[in-house]
């Protein structure tokens, strides 16, 4: 995929380059550290979710497809 930025001129840039800047701020931060905490908790707990929503299906599938 290719992103055609000849017309974007120097702003796109310079507001890219303050949003990485900001981001990389933030994750330094006391903040940043809650907030990885924070979505790594949500991972885990979306994880286990899906697996128990997986193993719930399997369990409910009809009994004459329990070898496929």
């Amino acid at each position: 995929m290719q992103v055609n930025l000849r017309n974007a001129g120097p702003g796109a840039g310079i507001g890219c380059g303050g949003l990485v800047a900001l981001v990389g701020l933030i994750l330094v931060s006391p903040v940043g550290e809650w907030l990885i905490k924070g979505i790594g908790w949500i991972l885990i707990v979306m994880g286990v979710f899906i697996a128990v929503t997986g193993v719930w299906y399997w369990m409910k599938r009809p009994k004459n497809d329990r070898y496929l």
